[in-house]
């Protein structure tokens, strides 16, 4: 199974109203946090309207549409996406926000109330 396939196989279990981190991914699957972010930013590349030559170069017609990204985040509770420019700015905060996901002042999410353990 390739790398980002194993990478969204275990996104896909985040529940939710839960966040994981690139960090914890990565450490579940062995990788750097970093090739956890890099196999979420290749979403974003890949449209459902895409043709089928493009998206069978990748890995099973997986999109941002049917993989929860949002839920990932850094290991501060912040949220990394803003630094990219195939994402809208505040995005994936308003994801997260409706799933109930509270941000503080700071705009950061409390981790001991919503980090995903994975035998959830």
């Amino acid at each position: 199974m390739h790398t980002y396939q194993k990478v969204y196989n275990l996104v896909n279990k985040i529940p939710k109203g839960k966040v994981s981190t690139y960090g914890q991914i990565g450490q579940m699957l062995g990788l750097n946090p970093r090739v956890v972010g890099w196999a979420l930013n290749r979403l974003a590349k890949y449209k459902p309207q895409a043709d089928k030559k493009q998206l069978s170069t990748h890995t099973s017609y997986l999109n941002a549409d049917n993989v929860p990204w949002q839920r990932v985040i850094n290991s501060k509770g912040g949220i990394s996406t803003n630094k990219l420019l195939n994402i809208p700015l505040g995005l994936q905060q308003r994801l997260l926000e409706k799933e109930g996901i509270k941000f503080n002042s700071q705009n950061k999410i409390a981790l001991e109330q919503y980090l995903w353990k994975r035998s959830e």
